[in-house]
């Protein structure tokens, strides 16, 4: 969560860390000058079962990113991680304008209203998206808040310290992600423009729609122009779900589905279904069937986001999504999610800001490094 480890200064480069229920995502940017060089990244799949008690879990996975930074003779300390899911809540809310200092002693009373958890229970983070608003006759403000459970931050605040790092950063998925797209796209030009983040991992797929701070910077030229979260939602509709069907419905044990699933793909032209047909490959049209079924019940809570972005009164139109998560690496998804939705989509693509981008890695790595490339490319003034 943002703005939460403000005692760190970091003057070197900061290893973002995804830790997922499948797996632990590495990458590790230099900057230099106006360039970005990639030092390091890495995937490591994780073997933790459901039944495990917290501890053990936590302490596999110290282990696991200790065993990382040996091996790759990582010498920074610092580490940016994040959380999603349940336990992190994120309002867009407008409250009576007011100074720095009071907004931070106020922000828990304001919050109250709008988090469903104890006040107690809960950090709380806010950015400020704009503060010159007027409205019903009021000076306002803007304010992004996000809300997670101290229990969530605190086990990867222990992680991070028992692999011997030091945790300058407990983001959101979604907003590293943010961070990552204004890095990729160049600066916005068209208020009418906005872009949709679609990031299917393991358990949660991360939804984002970004618009941009146009109409803000033609008041305040000094603001600089960019892309930021408008509305984030975590689905609980990703590749477990997958797996779950798969399972069920092809009479597969689930762990042996994993790899199986990466050789799968969507079956989407007849022309495509004609030629498995002709193969006799049944395997091929089942498998398409079940994913194609899952899928149609993420592209429903997708289509629900956009309909509440439409309803909201921005006037915006979606003009891309990006999608990233180990899943969007199943062949065919990317044109159901065109076909459906009718907006071109594109694989958000982690490495294509570097000078020096990474030869021989796999789409499934690639497309799962997003959220840590997006960490690692915070710097201080993101603290």
């Amino acid at each position: 969560m943002k703005k939460y480890f403000k005692t760190f200064f970091p003057q070197d480069e900061i290893l973002g860390i995804d830790i997922g229920s499948y797996s632990i995502k590495f990458v590790l940017f230099t900057k230099e000058k106006n360039k970005i060089f990639l030092k390091n990244w890495g995937y490591q799949p994780l073997s933790i079962k459901d039944n495990m008690e917290p501890a053990e879990k936590k302490a596999i996975i110290a282990d696991e990113i200790s065993k990382y930074i040996k091996k790759n003779s990582i010498k920074t300390k610092y580490a940016a991680t994040s959380v999603s899911g349940n336990s992190v809540i994120i309002r867009y809310i407008k409250i009576g304008k007011i100074d720095k200092k009071e907004l931070e002693s106020k922000i828990y009373t304001e919050a109250e209203a709008f988090i469903p958890f104890d006040i107690n229970d809960v950090y709380l983070s806010n950015y400020v998206l704009n503060d010159s608003i007027y409205e019903e006759g009021q000076n306002k403000m803007e304010i992004v808040l996000v809300a997670a459970k101290k229990e969530l931050v605190d086990d990867r605040i222990e992680v991070i310290n028992s692999s011997g790092l030091i945790p300058v950063l407990i983001d959101v998925d979604s907003f590293a992600i943010e961070n990552l797209i204004n890095y990729v796209e160049d600066k916005p030009k068209d208020e009418s423009k906005s872009i949709m983040c679609v990031n299917i991992g393991h358990r949660v797929t991360n939804l984002s729609i970004l618009t941009n701070n146009l109409f803000i910077v033609k008041e305040n030229p000094n603001i600089k122009p960019q892309y930021y979260s408008k509305i984030v939602r975590d689905i609980f509709v990703a590749g477990s779900s997958i797996d779950r069907a798969i399972s069920k419905k092809m009479n597969i044990k689930e762990e042996n589905v994993d790899e199986f699933k990466k050789t799968s793909k969507i079956l989407l032209t007849d022309e495509d279904k004609l030629d498995t047909i002709s193969n006799y490959d049944k395997i091929t049209i089942s498998s398409s069937k079940v994913i194609t079924s899952v899928m149609k019940e993420l592209l429903s809570d997708i289509t629900r986001s956009i309909d509440f972005f439409v309803s909201s009164g921005i006037e915006t139109n979606i003009s891309k999504i990006y999608l990233s998560g180990g899943i969007s690496s199943i062949k065919g998804i990317n044109t159901y999610i065109y076909d459906e939705l009718k907006i071109p989509v594109s694989f958000l693509d982690p490495f294509s800001i570097v000078e020096n981008k990474p030869a021989n890695i796999t789409d499934y790595v690639s497309h799962s490094l997003s959220v840590a490339a997006g960490l690692s490319l915070r710097g201080i003034e993101d603290l």
